[in-house]
């Protein structure tokens, strides 16, 4: 049976602890203002829903917006609208292709 020599790892000093721990708060107090942005973004879309506002998820999608979690939005386009992008069909006139 062989014995490998497993190198020393040097024992944490006390001023990296402390900047690990201090990183590690800025951390959870960023998480934390996110949870709590969210959370109040959540509230204002389920009471614009139940008032009957027009858009009830816009506020919910501004925040996701500048939070940078937002989701990749790839609208479904028509054959009709692919062919008019392509250039194979005429015109097409008072009709929403996206």
């Amino acid at each position: 049976m062989s014995t490998r020599n497993v190198p020393a790892r040097p024992r944490p000093t006390i001023p990296s602890l402390t900047t690990a721990n201090a990183q590690l708060r800025r951390q959870l107090a960023a998480l934390r203002h996110d949870h709590a942005e969210l959370l109040v973004a959540a509230r204002a879309a389920v009471s614009a829903y139940y008032d009957g506002e027009a858009l009830p998820l816009s506020v919910l999608i501004d925040t996701l917006d500048e939070l940078g979690a937002l989701p990749e939005y790839a609208p479904q386009l028509t054959d009709a609208a692919l062919a008019l992008i392509d250039g194979q069909a005429p015109t097409l006139v008072g009709r929403r292709i996206a």
